[in-house]
């Protein structure tokens, strides 16, 4: 997934510049992996209505919370920054 900065339209993207595509991507690999929200925050130790929000973008996770999100997808989670303003935020399996 690559997102740039803001919502589009203008807008700021709530709970900052790595919100909606972090948010995005979440949702992403949750589906993909045919988990539940109730689910998912229960295995990354967060509550249902935390995680629609980080999958909304609304919020930025801290970095503890970022690491049981990976593990609780069984992924790893790349986050890249461009100097031009692109973000690309990827859960991936890890090789076996």
């Amino acid at each position: 997934m690559t997102h740039r900065a803001g919502a589009g339209a203008g807008e700021p993207v709530p709970g900052g510049w790595l919100g909606r595509p972090f948010g995005v991507a979440v949702r992403a690999r949750r589906l993909e992996l045919g988990l539940t929200q109730a689910r998912l925050a229960g295995q990354a130790g967060m509550s249902q209505g935390a995680l629609s929000r980080l999958e909304h973008g609304r919020g930025v996770p801290t970095l503890p919370l970022l690491e049981r999100l990976a593990a609780a997808l069984s992924s790893n989670l790349l986050i890249s920054l461009s100097p031009h303003g692109a973000i690309h935020v990827v859960f991936k399996a890890p090789p076996r």
